[in-house]
């Protein structure tokens, strides 16, 4: 393969935007981190504003630690995937750094990132659902319940996800044409 980097100066353009994208990637993963944590183990009553218990009136506020930490793990499964795709987002942004965008790592992390956000589509309803399960097991003396929360969110993520599938794809026969094409110059 041929030398496939951009003339100079758009090479300095995509490598500071790829800094930049890190900069708001990991920004992100922070703020996620911090969110989970903090709506579980410290402050349990924010719990109320999901939407998976908004209508199940239990008193979040009397959760025991484990309770917390159930919460938290129902409220992780539906975020792994979100940092999966943050994750490949963060080598993307590693390859533009490097000016490295005309090559075949990019549309694999795309397609991943895509794989990670249809899922991460998918899992929203069954992190709502655990998260109901273990608040009112936890929260009341009464009946657990479940209660799955269907948003045009998650199906908007999971859309955005195959969209990005399929820009991978494309990607892909772009670097094979170019270096299809390098190979005859």
């Amino acid at each position: 393969m041929t030398d496939s980097s951009p003339p100079l100066a758009s090479a300095a353009a995509l490598a500071r935007l790829g800094r930049r994208i890190r900069c708001l990637v990991l920004l992100y993963i922070l703020v996620l981190a911090l969110g989970l944590g903090a709506t579980t183990l410290l402050w349990p009553r924010l719990l109320l504003q999901q939407p998976a218990l908004a209508v199940l009136g239990l008193d979040t506020g009397s959760l025991t630690v484990l309770g917390r930490v159930a919460a938290l793990i129902a409220l992780g499964v539906p975020a792994l995937p979100i940092l999966w795709a943050a994750g490949e987002s963060l080598a993307l942004c590693r390859l533009m750094a490097v000016g490295q965008v005309f090559t075949p790592e990019v549309p694999r992390h795309l397609r991943r990132m895509g794989a990670a956000l249809v899922a991460a589509g998918l899992m929203q309803p069954l992190g709502g659902a655990l998260l109901s399960l273990a608040v009112s097991s936890f929260a009341s003396s009464g009946p657990r319940r479940v209660a799955v929360a269907l948003s045009s969110d998650s199906v908007g993520v999971a859309v955005i996800g195959a969209v990005l599938i399929a820009i991978a794809a494309a990607a892909r026969e772009a670097v094979r044409l170019a270096d299809e094409n390098a190979r005859f110059i």
